[in-house]
């Protein structure tokens, strides 16, 4: 699923290279702050800021995560970079 500030830049690249951008893995929201309110992974803000859709499992092993995963990618795609 990537690592959420390491991952930021590889988006901005491949999107700034044409590349479509079907969906976004990263981990949940997390509390943080002294209200604990949940703060999105900074991949994941830079993901909605570009309107690509953002998917949050807990995990990629199961075979809900697999289904949810085949219905964001209906076609195979080409590459699935992690960072």
């Amino acid at each position: 699923m990537g690592t959420p500030d390491f991952a930021v830049p590889t988006l901005l690249e491949l999107v700034a290279h044409g590349h479509e951008v079907v969906a976004v893995y990263t981990r949940a929201p997390k509390p943080a702050g002294r209200g604990m309110k949940l703060q999105p992974t900074p991949v994941e803000q830079e993901a909605r800021r570009l309107g690509i859709p953002v998917l949050t499992p807990t995990t990629l092993k199961t075979p809900e995560a697999l289904e949810n995963s085949a219905r964001t990618m209906p076609m195979r795609p080409s590459s699935s970079p992690t960072a």
